[in-house]
């Protein structure tokens, strides 16, 4: 619910390229239900090494083999996740073709009037939550949020805070952080989370925002520092990173990943992949990639996503007509 100030928004680095099949045919685990076709491409609208590329590649690599189909996934960016549900919405409603979805398709829908909206499309189940954070280089003279902040109310303009597209959960964070201290400072969107982070490490913005896992393998290298988690508690795995709330900036950021289609889908579909979604999350090798990445396993079949879905799409309108952003 959002209320008051505070902002709660809908939202490793893995440079795949191009088309990628992430899951190859294998035996079918005698477990996971029949599906109706045997390759089904998974649509990103974040490119490579953006958040919603990496949860596709990672779910797929360990789901492919254990159902026993092709899945394949295509990145398809631009226009705040329009492209990749155009894509959906004009392609075959028999299951071959889904949707990554996240929160970025609820706020492009509340915010502006895009051809296919949130209402064209079927929740199917949802994975996870992700765990967001801002970070800057290692070598940044920033060591806590605080001297971000400090340095940028001392030097009005001169600040660079990179993000992702307008329209991302990213950049909702980033806008609500400089709202909230009253700063003025440059917001440097981009295409993907791989994208953002080659900028944080060139120097070219002095900080970033991502979800955890497209950080988490240049933190491991030493290359960058995670200032603070947008989440309510701190991220598992990372308890030595402080909130944003306890530094004093009460920006939290709630990111969902799931599978979406088109409206129309067949029923066995939804049926096959909230199965599969179910057991997948209970797979070792799956559960061991999300604690790495400080994920959180958050199964919702269709009815309870949809729900969801709807709900945050009432919270967003809420907070955005409380800053101005919609009358």
């Amino acid at each position: 619910m959002l209320s008051g100030r505070r902002a709660i928004l809908a939202f490793t680095a893995m440079f795949s390229l191009g088309l990628g099949l992430a899951g190859t045919a294998s035996a079918q685990d005698a477990k996971y239900p029949a599906y109706p076709v045997k390759t089904v491409t998974l649509l990103s609208s974040s490119g490579p090494g953006g958040g919603g590329d990496v949860f596709l590649r990672q779910l797929v690599k360990v789901l492919g083999p254990r159902w026993g189909i092709n899945l394949v996934v295509e990145n398809v960016t631009g226009g705040g996740g329009t492209n990749a549900i155009r894509r959906i919405m004009d392609g075959p409603k028999d299951g071959s073709l889904l949707y990554g979805g996240n929160t970025q398709h609820i706020i492009t829908s509340v915010l502006s009037t895009p051809p296919f909206t949130l209402k064209d499309l079927q929740p199917i189940a949802n994975v996870l939550v992700d765990a967001p954070v801002f970070y800057v280089r290692t070598d940044s003279p920033f060591k806590t949020l605080g001297d971000v902040v400090d340095y940028a109310r001392k030097n009005p303009g001169k600040l660079k805070f990179g993000s992702a597209t307008a329209s991302s959960p990213d950049r909702m964070a980033v806008e609500t952080f400089k709202r909230l201290n009253k700063l003025e400072m440059v917001v440097a969107t981009h295409d993907s989370g791989g994208q953002l982070l080659i900028s944080v490490l060139s120097g070219a913005v002095d900080a970033g925002t991502s979800d955890i896992q497209e950080v988490a393998s240049q933190v491991e290298a030493g290359k960058v520092r995670i200032l603070a988690a947008l989440t309510q508690q701190r991220i598992p795995g990372y308890e030595n990173i402080p909130t944003a709330q306890e530094q004093g900036t009460d920006v939290v950021v709630n990111q969902f990943r799931g599978i979406v289609g088109a409206k129309g889908l067949p029923p066995e579909v939804v049926t096959a992949w909230e199965q599969a979604i179910k057991l997948v999350l209970q797979d070792p090798e799956y559960k061991a990639q999300l604690v790495k990445n400080g994920q959180l396993p958050a199964y919702w079949d269709a009815k309870q996503y949809d729900e969801v879905t709807n709900k945050y799409a009432a919270d967003l309108t809420s907070f955005f007509k409380q800053i101005g952003l919609l009358k």
